[in-house]
């Protein structure tokens, strides 16, 4: 158990664990049918982590299948509180496009989770290309022999009523344009684009990447430990914070020892903290 805390502590840092997710971890605790089962979602909130969840990642829970889990984004530990906090989902065997933001904040992570979780952790070209593999994916399901009955089906309909009543969740209408829209008020937000669609997002108080430092990310090969190195001796802290997301692309990034280093420098020691605890797979 006091490594369970310990794991805990770790993953939350600063961060108290917000209400909402102590509620939700209560209400499935006390269900005659663990939640996993019926919305496949499990929480997880210590010791969790892949190569690519990025170290400002709070994670909080997961599908169960592929590594697939989610979690808080602190944007380097500057948001209040993790009821504002930007979620992420990631994907570690989507190779290249590991992470990806899915809601604005854990309300709107559990709208979405309740109408088609499939939007978190698949990519369509457009909400057209969305809606038709979902018609598909429901003509495949009305064929399908071991499809639940009409019981088990009116079963998971009363409990995600049931979530949604408990936290009055608002009903989001277009879930795949939710998240476009999302992703691209990041981007636009950005002091820095990075490779993993993330960005960074500060308070004006960090400043901003030089242009010059905005060009050396794009081409500075993160696996190259001298490059990285001499980068980070005379970096903005938004620019360093950016390299710490490419360079969390990658596992095994020889990389990442400099990198905690300079995490530690700046004074982001939560970050720095989980990433040494970061495994490689």
């Amino acid at each position: 158990m006091k490594e369970q805390d310990e794991d805990i502590r770790i993953n939350f840092g600063k961060y108290d664990i917000p209400d909402d997710l102590r509620r939700f971890i209560a209400l499935d605790r006390k269900h005659e049918t663990r939640f996993d089962m019926i919305i496949g979602f499990i929480t997880e909130i210590g010791g969790l982590r892949y190569y690519c969840t990025p170290c400002d990642v709070i994670v909080f829970g997961s599908n169960g299948c592929d590594g697939i889990h989610y979690g808080f984004l602190t944007d380097f530990g500057t948001v209040d509180t993790l009821d504002e906090a930007p979620i992420v989902c990631i994907s570690p065997m989507d190779f290249g496009h590991t992470n990806k933001l899915i809601a604005r904040n854990f309300r709107d992570f559990l709208s979405i989770l309740l109408e088609d979780s499939a939007l978190f952790f698949n990519h369509f070209a457009s909400e057209a290309a969305y809606l038709d593999q979902v018609a598909q994916w429901k003509r495949e399901e009305e064929t399908n022999p071991y499809r639940d009955t009409p019981e088990e089906k009116q079963y998971t309909e009363d409990v995600k009523t049931m979530i949604s009543a408990v936290f009055e969740l608002q009903h989001i209408e277009h879930p795949y344009e939710y998240i476009r829209a999302f992703q691209e008020e990041r981007k636009n937000q950005a002091v820095v684009t990075t490779r993993d669609s993330i960005h960074v997002v500060l308070p004006d108080s960090f400043g901003n990447a030089l242009d010059e430092e905005r060009r050396q990310l794009e081409q500075i090969d993160c696996e190259d430990e001298a490059a990285v190195q001499i980068f980070l001796e005379g970096a903005s802290i938004p620019a360093t914070l950016a390299m710490a997301r490419n360079i969390g692309m990658n596992a095994d990034n020889p990389s990442w020892f400099i990198m905690e280093r300079f995490l530690v420098q700046h004074g982001f020691n939560d970050e720095a903290i989980r990433a040494m605890k970061q495994p490689s797979y």
